[in-house]
């Protein structure tokens, strides 16, 4: 019976093994899944936090970069959203005119972030 009670007990050893990996996997998800939302919070507070410094107006000269970015980029979705408003305006119209409507595919377009200076400060 000694070789029975061998196998048996490297049998019992393997399951236990399974069963601490398992738990160590388990937690180690558990803990990716809470700092992924502690870096999602973190991203919120910053987003505000320069919401807030933007409504400030009075921008500290480190940001002011930072701020003229901000800036652009706001003048670039108002100049969007007006043009939209102008091709949705002009679809009216002639929908209306025809009794037809139009669809269509529309592609965002991303531009590439422009390198700052020699700044290695967080943009906000």
């Amino acid at each position: 019976m000694g070789f029975l009670d061998k196998i048996k007990q490297q049998a019992t050893d393997v399951a236990s093994t399974v069963v601490e990996k398992t738990q160590e996997t388990a937690k180690t998800g558990q803990l990716q899944m809470q700092l992924r939302s502690l870096k999602s919070e973190e991203k919120e507070s910053l987003a505000d936090l320069g919401v807030a410094l933007m409504a400030l107006g009075d921008i500290p000269g480190a940001l002011s970069e930072q701020a003229a970015a901000v800036r652009s980029v706001r003048e670039r979705i108002a100049a969007k959203e007006a043009e939209i408003a102008d091709v949705r305006e002009g679809d009216d119209v002639s929908s209306t005119a025809t009794g037809e409507t139009v669809e269509s595919d529309a592609e965002e377009v991303v531009e590439a972030p422009q390198a700052s200076s020699t700044d290695d400060s967080p943009a906000v």
